[in-house]
């Protein structure tokens, strides 16, 4: 029996658990006139369960007692989808045997029935500050750390709470990891996940954008060089490899490199070990290869440009990561997220959302994703001027690039070059506006979908004046 949602509020949530309907009303009435909470309550584990699933709970207060799922069952079901969820558990029929095991599985506390109104409410407070402090000490170690966006796997949606269970499952396991899905999934976010839950978290994840890199550079940065490799070789050099030695090498976009390097990497993951260049030592390494791509592989095996053998390497646990426009019932909570954010970042007055922009926002296909939503609503959260985001403010949403249409028609004194070449460069600014725009200003991506090799789109880029930091959402 859920509360109906409210888009525009960051109250902390709350589920009561409890199979007494009569006493479930009571403490959702008098919870929320002491402490700031929006409460849900559920008449059985597995509908608390469900409702986990579909809301971002951050505290529950579950009964021992129950038909279905007992309190310490749920309180294991509730660990394995959100370990960072505070629970307290209640009982009529409490021992100290009992508060001790739930204690050891994660419960933040244990009372027993009967309570009095001011007994369960000192005890919530505590809870609620327990469980802020906790929330606030993980994001803050994400932004030490570089984990951009990390906070969305805290607050997700469903989608992302079920993808949340699948990385807590691979992080445990020191295997290569494979993640594929559409530009703007939040893959690399995925990476620093797994990471960051595995038993390597204590030493920096070395991420490498293989794209951003030419071959002949990336071979040096990844594997190092011995002194005299080259020409400017003055001393050996180690590389991202050796960095990473003891922790995890993230290598972004994998379906980019050549297939010389191709080769090393499969040595790397095959044999443990390296030959940096110029060297003829080889050298042990222990990194966890954590891979992602958005390219087609399978295609790119039978085009001979990837090799089959390292896609199987690479391929030992594969998550794929889904596009937003299959999982619209998380754009509520991510869009309140980011509007929080802009709020913060922006020194901008909170708002909230309207019933007609969150529907706007589940009925579009978003082909850049997460990091396309997060920047159409920062754009609206600029450009709106009252306190709730109308749909008059996505009216910014197209490019407000010069663009042929903008322009008009080339002037009649013109000569026929002169204006031929007027219209072509408009025509080049709008067409790779708006690749760039739908694949947030990732380059490689834009091209490949444009047919054109990146270098050749990042030479019309120059010609038109354009950047690619014009088209990125900001990082936090």
């Amino acid at each position: 029996m859920a509360n109906s949602r409210d888009y525009g509020n960051s109250t902390p949530v709350l589920l009561v658990v409890d199979d007494e309907p009569d006493f479930l009303r009571g403490l959702a009435r008098s919870i929320p006139k002491e402490i700031p909470m929006r409460v849900l309550t559920a008449e059985s584990g597995s509908e608390a369960l469900s409702l986990i699933d579909k809301n971002p709970v951050e505290m529950v207060l579950t009964d021992i007692r129950m038909p279905d799922i007992n309190g310490i069952e749920l309180l294991e079901e509730i660990k394995q989808r959100d370990p960072w969820i505070t629970v307290v558990l209640m009982t009529a029929y409490g021992t100290i045997e009992t508060a001790i095991e739930a204690i050891r599985k994660g419960a933040y506390d244990f009372v027993q029935k009967p309570f009095t109104p001011d007994e369960i409410n000192r005890l919530l407070k505590k809870a609620l500050e327990h469980s802020t402090l906790v929330r606030e000490n993980i994001r803050l170690k994400n932004r030490l750390s570089g984990a951009s966006g990390m906070d969305l796997f805290l607050d997700g949606g469903p989608g992302v709470r079920k993808l949340l269970r699948t990385l807590r499952t691979v992080a445990a396991l020191n295997v290569t990891v494979l993640i594929r899905g559409e530009s703007g999934t939040g893959k690399e976010m995925a990476a620093r996940q797994i990471h960051m839950l595995s038993p390597r978290a204590d030493r920096r994840m070395v991420t490498v954008n293989c794209p951003t890199l030419p071959e002949s550079l990336l071979e040096s940065e990844l594997f190092g060089y011995a002194r005299g490799a080259f020409t400017g070789a003055d001393s050996d050099k180690k590389g991202l490899i050796q960095e990473g030695d003891g922790s995890t090498l993230f290598l972004d976009e994998i379906g980019d490199i050549s297939p010389s390097i191709q080769t090393k990497i499969l040595r790397l993951i095959q044999e443990k070990e390296i030959k940096p260049l110029g060297s003829s030592v080889s050298k042990s390494v222990d990194v966890r290869i954590i891979a992602s791509t958005n390219r087609d592989l399978e295609a790119k095996i039978i085009e001979k440009s990837f090799r089959e053998d390292l896609f199987y390497r690479l391929n030992v646990v594969t998550i794929f990561m889904p596009p937003l426009r299959e999982i619209p019932e998380d754009i509520p909570v991510l869009a309140q997220r980011f509007v929080h954010e802009a709020s913060v970042e922006f020194n901008i007055s909170p708002k909230s959302i309207s019933e007609d922009v969150m529907k706007h926002l589940m009925s579009q296909a978003w082909p850049g994703n997460i990091r396309q939503l997060k920047n159409s609503l920062q754009k609206a959260m600029i450009f709106s001027k009252g306190d709730t985001l109308e749909l008059k403010d996505f009216i910014h949403r197209k490019s407000v690039r010069r663009t042929a249409e903008t322009i008009g028609s080339p002037s009649p004194d013109m000569t026929f070059r002169a204006a031929r070449d007027r219209l072509l460069d408009d025509f080049t600014r709008k067409y790779l506006s708006e690749a760039l725009t739908r694949h947030g200003g990732n380059i490689s991506a834009a091209a490949r979908e444009s047919g054109l090799e990146r270098q050749h789109f990042q030479k019309l880029m120059r010609k038109a004046g354009m950047t690619a930091d014009n088209f990125r959402p900001d990082r936090n």
